[in-house]
């Protein structure tokens, strides 16, 4: 009796178990820090920004629309370079925001237009509400402006370009990538949701639209939540500003 085939079967190398993908595809959220990295890195983009406000305003007394799109640029990257920075050196990829490579796909960009537009129109209705609620409490009918409406000539478009082209990626990795996910870890994702998305609407400074701004947060952080990619929600902000900026330059 020969026993090769017991022996060529014994030589076969013996199947490794596949290890767990390094990027969390599996579990939600995709990124978690401790509390002492949420809360220091989430607040290291005022300082940057406030640094920022003195030295173009204050010390070089660049009061002019350069000066505030300078500043406004400040701020965007003041948004991502810090949290690009900590994820990249501490968790050794993007991934963990919902930036993986290859983890994305044309649907989701669609997912994210669609968003985006449903974003704007429920945002619209929610400011359209908080001004008739005001009028009716104050009796003067108050007005939402943005920075785009102080400004006028080259400066106006390459304000507008960056709010398409820089805006979405800056806020979306802060907001979404990291504070919802931050709060996420810690509670569900209907308090997750409003609280990024209230902050959301707070670091942009327009009362008037605060509502507004906070629902079109809780519907990225929702739409995050849903595709598990950054690119997703990136698409719907870059959606909203588009609308956005269409519309004021239709009423200029």
């Amino acid at each position: 009796m020969s026993v090769e085939p017991l022996a060529a079967t014994a030589m076969q190398p013996v199947p490794q178990p596949v290890p767990p993908r390094p990027d969390g595809e599996d579990r939600w959220p995709l990124g978690s820090w401790s509390l002492n990295e949420f809360i220091s890195i989430a607040l290291v983009p005022f300082g940057l920004v406030l640094f920022a406000n003195y030295l173009v305003f204050g010390f070089l007394g660049w009061d002019s629309d350069g000066g505030a799109v300078l500043v406004t640029v400040i701020q965007q990257l003041s948004l991502l370079v810090p949290i690009v920075v900590f994820v990249r050196r501490t968790r050794g990829s993007l991934a963990p925001l919902g930036l993986r490579r290859g983890g994305w796909r044309g649907r989701d960009v669609f997912a994210g237009i669609g968003a985006g537009i449903g974003a704007v129109l429920a945002g619209t209705v929610a400011i359209a509400i908080t001004v008739e609620v005001v009028r009716a409490i104050t009796g003067h009918q108050p007005t939402t402006t943005t920075s785009l409406q102080d400004l006028a000539g080259p400066w106006l478009v390459i304000d507008a370009a960056m709010a398409v082209c820089l805006a979405p990626i800056c806020e979306e990795v802060y907001f979404r990538g990291f504070v919802f996910q931050g709060l996420r870890g810690r509670m569900r994702f209907v308090w997750a949701a409003l609280l990024s998305g209230g902050f959301f609407a707070f670091v942009h400074v327009e009362p008037i639209r605060f509502f507004g701004l906070a629902l079109m947060g809780v519907i990225l952080a929702a739409l995050f939540e849903h595709r598990r990619t950054l690119v997703a929600s990136m698409a719907a902000h870059v959606t909203i500003n588009v609308i956005a900026i269409l519309a004021l330059l239709a009423t200029r």
